[in-house]
């Protein structure tokens, strides 16, 4: 019984830090995604 208590809390805590894993990557797409956008905006800002 024991055993099994600290599979399921071990198994709880890999899926607690995967999460945060793919949120954390998913927040430096946005960024890098946010940051080429400002960059867009600049250049077709500077032809008019």
């Amino acid at each position: 019984m024991e055993s099994l208590l600290l599979v399921m809390i071990f198994a709880g805590v890999f899926a607690i830090y995967d999460a945060l894993r793919k949120v954390n990557n998913n927040l430096l797409v946005q960024t890098e995604e946010i940051k080429k956008m400002r960059n867009e905006l600049v250049k077709s800002n500077r032809k008019y």
